[in-house]
């Protein structure tokens, strides 16, 4: 698609998302999907929903979620974002469980893109 067809206010909105760091997009996914959602098949359900109309906003969730755990927030963030920013409560509620849950839902993440590109 060629972006210089589009209305400058759209342009400018997607360079902006485009411009976010990779924490900022992780906040946003953790407080657009966590809240809500009883368990992680749900997240799963609206995922695919998502995938269906929008699978690019979640290969960047993705990006942002595997750059985030690469870099080893300092002590606390991650506990904090997912317990506090998603309001969701982990059995461990360490950087390490933050950690973990975040990569459980980085696969879900590859595996509902993998299906989606896969028609």
């Amino acid at each position: 698609m060629d972006m210089s067809d589009l209305p400058e206010p759209l342009r400018a909105r997607m360079a902006e998302r485009d411009a976010r760091s990779s924490m900022k997009v992780l906040q946003d996914f953790v407080a657009r999907y966590l809240p809500e959602a009883d368990g992680v098949e749900e997240m799963r359900a609206d995922f695919l929903y998502t995938a269906g109309y929008n699978v690019s906003s979640l290969r960047q969730d993705l990006k942002a979620i595997e750059a985030v755990l690469a870099e080893r927030p300092a002590a606390g963030v991650l506990s904090r974002l997912v317990a506090w920013e998603g309001n969701w409560v982990l059995d461990d509620p360490s950087d390490e469980g933050a950690a973990r849950f975040l990569g459980e839902l980085a696969q879900v993440l590859r595996e509902v893109i993998g299906r989606a590109e896969a028609g």
